[in-house]
Order: C-alpha cells, then sequence, then structure tokens
C-alpha cells in the first residue's frame, strides 16, 4: 500500500516545538521534485523532549545535524545525541569582524555595540530592521557554515537536518540557498522561507497585539520572517552574479557538472 506522500513544506507535528519540517516534494530543476527524507529544517531540538518527538526525530534516521547558531545559544541549548547522527556547529551569522553573532542572552552587549557600530558608520540611527535587512543580503556571501552546508550536500551526509533557534532566519537563508541550487525557483524559495509566518502564527501575534500597522511591519521580523528581507538575500544574489547558477560556482565550485552531480542525488 503506498503511503501518501506530505504537501511540500507540511510541518511535521510535534508537541515540542514548531516550523520543523523538510524540503521534500518542491519542483526544482528540469520538472523533477526534491526527495523526500533527505533534508530536514528547524529549530532548537532541546524542545523536542516528549518520547513521542523523540521517537519522530530518530525515524528520520539522520546522518548529519548542522547547527546554525552561535555558540552562546548552544551552551544556553545544547542539542541532545541523535543516534546515529553526527552533530556540528557552525555559525551562520557573524559580526564585522567574522566573529559569530550571538543570539543568546550573554551576546546581547556585543549586539548592541556592533549595531553601535553600524549606525556610527552610517552617519544616523538606524532601526533594527534595517540593520537586520543589511545583514540579510551579506548572508550568502563568504558565509562558513554555509560553505560547511553545501559541502555536506555533496558529501552525501542525508538525511541532513539543518537549524537554529526558531528555524527561521539562518535556517530559512539556508533553505532557500538549497532550493535554488536544485533549480527551484524564486518563487518557490521565498514560498518555503514565508511558511514560517503561518507555523509561528500564534507566537507572532503574541508578540505584535496592540502594535500599530508600522510597528507590526518594522518588529515581524522578530518572531516571524519578512518577506522583503528574505528577497532582499536572495535577490542581492543577482546584483552580484549574473545567475545563481555563476553563484553556486564562484561561491562554492559548483560548476555544472558538481551541480547536476547535486541535483541527481537530492531530486527525483
Amino acid at each position: 500500500m503506498q503511503t501518501t506522500k506530505p504537501v511540500p513544506g507540511a510541518e511535521i507535528p510535534l508537541e515540542g516545538a514548531v516550523n520543523f519540517r523538510e524540503l521534500g516534494g518542491y519542483p526544482a530543476a528540469e520538472g523533477r521534485r526534491v526527495r523526500y527524507g533527505l533534508l530536514y529544517r528547524g529549530g532548537n531540538l532541546d524542545a523536542l523532549q516528549s518520547p513521542a518527538d523523540h521517537a519522530v526525530l530518530e525515524s528520520w534516521h539522520l546522518a548529519e545535524i548542522l547547527d546554525l547558531r552561535s555558540e552562546g545559544e548552544w551552551q544556553k541549548h545544547p542539542d541532545p545525541m541523535v543516534p546515529g547522527a553526527q552533530y556540528r556547529r557552525v555559525c551562520a551569522m557573524r559580526m564585522a569582524d567574522g566573529s559569530e553573532m550571538d543570539f543568546s542572552s550573554t551576546g546581547i552587549e556585543r549586539l548592541a555595540a556592533e549595531k553601535a557600530a553600524f549606525e556610527k558608520a552610517a552617519g544616523h540611527p538606524v532601526h533594527d530592521y534595517d540593520w537586520f535587512s543589511v545583514l540579510y543580503r551579506q548572508m550568502p556571501f563568504g558565509n562558513p557554515a554555509y560553505h560547511a552546508l553545501f559541502a555536506l550536500l555533496e558529501q552525501h551526509r542525508a538525511p541532513l537536518l539543518f537549524h537554529c533557534t526558531c528555524g527561521k532566519d539562518r535556517t530559512g537563508i539556508a533553505a532557500m540557498l538549497i532550493l535554488l541550487a536544485l533549480g527551484a525557483t524564486r518563487q518557490t524559495a521565498l514560498q518555503d522561507y514565508l511558511l514560517t509566518n503561518v507555523y509561528r502564527r500564534e507566537i507572532i501575534e503574541a508578540s505584535l497585539r496592540g502594535k500599530s500597522p508600522e510597528e507590526r511591519r518594522l518588529l515581524l521580523s522578530v518572531e516571524g520572517v519578512d518577506e522583503a528581507m528574505g528577497a532582499g538575500a536572495i535577490d542581492e544574489i543577482l546584483v552580484r552574479y549574473p545567475s545563481y547558477e555563476a553563484y553556486f560556482r564562484e561561491e562554492y565550485g559548483l560548476d555544472a557538472a558538481r551541480l547536476a552531480a547535486l541535483r541527481n542525488f537530492y531530486l527525483e
């Protein structure tokens, strides 16, 4: 009896967390689709405390877990050991000097200093929204976490789970880059990115309750994601390169043959 596959981007039901899903089923290059059961995305794994959640996690038979958080975030919420899975952590957001951008409570002071330096360079106060919009546009370039991710993809270290704290920003950009590499359209990549606002709707609405429309626009990305930010990250690629293929070739060494091999493994 054939098992019905989930709709692409469907949330994986868990007791302790939201916004866990996989990339399987999305349309990609040459009319093919991303294979199910290979590429998972999510947030903090220590939120998965119940036996049922552990059973779901183990049912993925993960070969690799890539943690995109800072050391400070990892120390406060360390990932549990998952049988059979190799674990590695490479922070996906960096300060101007290349050090990890730490979103834990212990990293707030350093973040404030980093923003102050950005405002000094800009010559005027800058809202967090505008600062993070600039950071987003920098994320696809020279990012050691995404270089580690694509190395794992080429090594066929799948099933692979990549995650950050909420599974929305660092994870969201990573998912869009994977989908673009596999030949998905910009629209498909953004569609997956924006599903965070569906699966975190209650959390988002609680955080924005009583805010004005303008405040809601500027604060949405705190607990959700902002379409302009996500689009800005992947559209910056086409500002710097003539095509996504050129970007993957220059940034990750994925020439035509290696990109085709990647697609042959992850697509059906």
